[in-house]
């Protein structure tokens, strides 16, 4: 029989009612969640992938799930090839930790700026990621879904925004 994860009485860090600023007082994966901000923020591909598990599975919205190390860096070199986020603040953050998992609930504003020139996107959503603590005791992403706040059809696709860009190309 599985395990049983106890979330309902797990510890919460972070939480943005208490304080919008993180601390890394008691959280276990405050640094990792830098080093993730900091690899969104500079479109770092290796630095990112550093924080993925071997066996990852990454659900962006509007997309196939992207399983394991390999397909992730693929999303993301096909990613940064059409977008660089220009800036991204988490305004809300909870962390629940159970044995080997830590389950983090963010909010996030971001804007990303085509690199072809195109409108800049302006996005508003929110973040699951699932952390798992590996044997040499660091955490690494295990499971990671997010989405927009917006309707569709507000510029947060990146598809159809990379669709426009390919159709301004054959033009």
């Amino acid at each position: 029989m599985p395990a049983t994860v106890d979330f309902e009485n797990a510890p919460v860090y972070n939480t943005g009612i208490l304080s919008s600023q993180p601390s890394k007082i008691d959280d276990p994966i405050f640094e990792a969640r830098q080093t993730y901000l900091k690899a969104i923020r500079t479109a770092d591909i290796d630095l990112f992938l550093s924080l993925a598990a071997e066996d990852i599975q990454w659900m962006p919205p509007n997309d196939t799930t992207v399983f394991g190390r390999a397909e992730l860096k693929e999303w993301l070199e096909e990613y940064f090839e059409y977008f660089r986020p220009d800036s991204y603040t988490e305004p809300e953050r909870d962390v629940k930790v159970s044995g080997e998992l830590a389950v983090e609930r963010t909010s996030y504003m971001i804007s990303i700026a085509p690199v072809k020139g195109a409108t800049r996107i302006r996005d508003d959503g929110k973040m699951l990621t699932v952390w798992k603590r590996q044997s040499d005791g660091s955490w690494k992403i295990w499971r990671g879904m997010w989405n927009s706040v917006k309707p569709i059809g507000s510029g947060t696709n990146r598809y159809m925004a990379r669709l426009m860009q390919k159709k301004s190309r054959t033009k």
